[in-house]
């Protein structure tokens, strides 16, 4: 779904960044990085570290395009699926983020989640990924 459709259906709204708001989130970004990797924190919160890393990468795209989510359910959702059209990721990836999510949720409710480090590795990885192409896209599109 593209970000227009987002608008019209009143998922996301039009709303310039305040001053310093993108420098706080990518400082977010990578403190949320440091801690999932950090070999001492329960693997389940490193997970979620990595995922709100994801997460937040999204966000700076959005905000960056003056755009945010509407503070409803579901906005995770659409919040992830925006990287189509802001950061051009392709579908399989954004799939997996969804995935990620899914898990996050059911640690958060479940409380059952376990998770394996090569899963953890994995997240990281991504996240890691996805943060590198948010600052090239920075660079490129917004700051330029």
């Amino acid at each position: 779904m593209s970000l227009e459709e987002m608008l019209l259906r009143n998922e996301l709204e039009r709303l310039e960044p305040s001053t310093g708001e993108i420098d706080r989130l990518l400082d977010a970004i990578a403190r949320r990085l440091e801690d999932a990797r950090n070999l001492t924190i329960h693997a389940e919160t490193r997970l979620e570290q990595a995922y709100h890393a994801i997460l937040n990468c999204a966000l700076v795209a959005l905000r960056a395009k003056g755009l945010r989510p509407v503070n409803a359910p579901g906005k995770h959702v659409y919040t992830l699926e925006s990287l189509l059209d802001t950061l051009g990721v392709e579908q399989k990836r954004v799939d997996y983020y969804q995935e990620l999510r899914n898990l996050r949720n059911k640690d958060i409710y479940e409380g059952s989640v376990h998770v394996s480090e090569r899963e953890i590795e994995e997240a990281i990885e991504e996240a890691a990924w996805l943060k590198e192409r948010l600052h090239s896209w920075l660079e490129e599109r917004w700051r330029a």
